[in-house]
């Protein structure tokens, strides 16, 4: 998937989360997210595609994508949910160290889990438990076609009318 619909895909996320609280065993309830927790979900949600020399991080960030690619493929061992995991507990480490929320890794974690959901409505797919399996889920939408542009659009539109429904007085 492209950028914008990792975003679009995040931010109906973000919007479902913020109206209800949920739970995640070790790192708390996750309620209504905080700036840290806001930017902390944007990492996660953007965060795997550091293995791709064109993704959005990757061109502003090239130092980043020449590290990973010594290491893994594009959609390979970044885009996994174990990967997810040890880096969440990294930041949990950290967090706590520093005595802040918990949750925040959390956040973090759900951002990352959203980017994987959505790379795997893709043909080329994510293997989700790299690499201890090979499994691959795969969908039916090509990247960068104009089906990614109309479903992000619908999806982008949706999040923004939960908004203007439950934030605003506009609906």
């Amino acid at each position: 998937m492209m950028f914008k619909s990792h975003l679009s895909f995040g931010l109906l996320a973000y919007v479902l989360l913020f109206m209800n609280s949920i739970a995640i065993p070790f790192l708390g309830t996750l309620n209504r997210p905080g700036m840290v927790a806001t930017v902390f979900f944007l990492i996660g949600l953007i965060l795997p595609d550091i293995d791709s020399p064109h993704s959005h991080v990757s061109r502003k960030v090239p130092m980043v994508h020449s590290i990973t690619n010594m290491f893994t493929r594009h959609r390979g061992l970044v885009h996994s949910i174990f990967t997810g995991i040890l880096i969440t507990i990294g930041i949990g480490f950290l967090l706590n160290l520093n005595k802040y929320d918990l949750a925040i890794a959390g956040w973090f974690f759900i951002g990352y889990l959203i980017h994987l959901s959505t790379d795997a409505l893709t043909p080329h797919g994510v293997k989700p438990f790299a690499p201890f399996s090979p499994y691959t889920i795969r969908g039916p939408i090509r990247s960068g076609s104009n089906h990614e542009k109309i479903i992000s659009l619908v999806v982008y539109s949706a999040a923004l009318l939960l908004i203007a429904r439950n934030f605003t007085t506009l609906l």
